[in-house]
């Protein structure tokens, strides 16, 4: 008898162990998905998290918002995202492209590629600036989509920075999909 209770515990036990290791979510799940039609979606993992652009500020930009200019001869592709609780920025992630052609292919921190990040609810006070060199900064931004007659902007990115007195920040599975 007490075998069959023993076992039944350690059943129960195990049941129960596998089941709540069931509702376990991956993070990478809640990413929107990688297309190239224009979907208007931005997201990425920031150590793990996935952080994906939530609300809207009051102005009635859209979020995210993607932008293209001229600066001094060269192109400017900027993509703003902001994660918005109450109307008040509590995340951001914003990346900016330079090169005198925009075109599919690889751009690389610092000569074609910059980037700020910021989210106080998973990172607390470590962020960066766009152009604080006192941070070490890593990145890429892979085009994989860059349409003018359908407008469309597609891509994946990655990038880590190293804030004075913060761990590593690590930014992978990027992903944005938009329309310009």
């Amino acid at each position: 008898m007490k075998n069959a209770q023993l076992f039944s515990l350690t059943l129960g036990a195990m049941l129960l162990f596998t089941a709540s290791g069931c509702r376990k979510t991956d993070e990478g799940s809640k990413l929107p998905p990688f297309t190239e039609i224009g979907a208007n979606t931005f997201g990425c993992l920031v150590n793990g998290v996935a952080y994906i652009p939530k609300g809207f500020g009051g102005t009635g930009a859209p979020n995210p918002k993607l932008s293209i200019q001229t600066f001094n001869g060269k192109l400017i592709l900027s993509i703003s995202s902001n994660r918005f609780k109450n109307g008040n920025s509590v995340g951001y992630v914003d990346i900016s492209i330079s090169n005198s052609v925009l075109m599919p292919g690889t751009y690389a921190y610092p000569s074609k590629m910059n980037f700020s990040i910021g989210w106080a609810e998973v990172l607390g006070n470590c962020f960066t600036p766009a152009f604080d060199t006192t941070v070490k900064k890593q990145g890429e931004v892979f085009i994989t989509k860059f349409d003018e007659a359908s407008r469309i902007v597609s891509g994946r990115f990655n990038c880590k920075f190293k804030p004075n007195n913060c761990d590593t920040v690590f930014v992978s599975d990027g992903r944005f999909d938009l329309k310009f």
